[in-house]
């Protein structure tokens, strides 16, 4: 995936993974998120917890990691995802839902 650097034009879709307790699944979700082909894209990974943020940005070091406090709720971390992304359409993915293949 080409990740849109932030001096960039605004990308088409911002793709903001959230989810509380999520850790297990996300190194699959965002392996799958890098390893699509579509450009124009962000993803924003709303990172509830200290060990949610590490297993993000290890697995994910092209990706936006917005570190949220413990506790933080699925609304919560959506709503914050959505205040960074630059995408002219935003796209939610829970991280246990995963992506459609």
């Amino acid at each position: 995936m080409s990740v849109t650097a932030m001096s960039e034009t605004a990308p088409d879709l911002s793709v903001i993974v959230h989810g509380r307790n999520v850790q297990d699944h996300l190194p699959a979700l965002l392996g799958s998120l890098d390893a699509h082909p579509l450009t124009g894209v962000e993803v924003i990974v709303a990172a509830v917890g200290d060990w949610a943020r590490e297993v993000a940005e290890r697995h994910a070091p092209a990706f936006t990691v917005l570190p949220l406090p413990d506790g933080a709720g699925d609304a919560a971390a959506r709503s914050a995802g959505a205040a960074r992304a630059r995408g002219r359409w935003l796209h939610f993915v829970h991280a246990k839902d995963g992506l459609p293949v």
